[in-house]
């Protein structure tokens, strides 16, 4: 039980990663940097859910062509909701992932990964498994970041720049 009531008590962080992501996404033009130095594109792409942050309130679903840049997603972070499933495309060095991400498991569902260019049975299930190791690796280490912000001292000024974002994104709306 105690197991349980733990995964529900920091729920939220999965979330909050997908916010962060969005965020550190547009802030940094799409390019974000991995622990190993290595530089990836981040896009989120065809669909976002948002959700309110305390679970009272409607789900909104966006979906179409770049949803995060929509007058709807703005009014949404506006109201206090927060990604709860993302579409994320990942591009590195001319390879590209697409994926959907919920906050709540951090399981990737719906995974395309880039061509396969082996010809042989064996070979070619081993650099699939490889793809699929590869975009694991890269979440696991934009996770470690999140996590490493998160509980760091700077959070709170990272905090109050994640506000004004989305006070930004608001009021650029045609909407507001």
């Amino acid at each position: 039980m105690d197991r349980l009531l733990a995964i529900e008590q920091t729920r939220f962080l999965g979330r909050e990663f997908l916010l962060w992501l969005w965020f550190s996404s547009e802030e940094q033009n799409s390019m974000l940097r991995l622990e190993d130095g290595a530089e990836i594109e981040l896009f989120l792409d065809d669909r976002i859910v948002m959700e309110p942050v305390h679970g009272e309130g409607n789900r909104h679903q966006l979906s179409g062509q770049d949803p995060a840049t929509s007058p709807e997603a703005a009014v949404a972070l506006w109201m206090n909701k927060i990604p709860s499933e993302v579409k994320i495309k990942i591009v590195r060095q001319a390879q590209a992932w697409a994926f959907s991400l919920r906050g709540d498991d951090l399981q990737i569902r719906s995974l395309k990964i880039p061509d396969v260019l082996s010809d042989g049975g064996d070979e070619k299930v081993a650099e699939r498994l490889f793809l699929m190791e590869e975009v694991e690796a890269m979440l696991a280490s934009l996770w470690t970041a999140f996590l490493r912000e998160r509980i760091g001292q700077d959070w709170s000024k990272r905090l109050l720049r994640i506000q004004g974002w989305i006070g930004e994104k608001f009021h650029a709306t045609p909407l507001s």
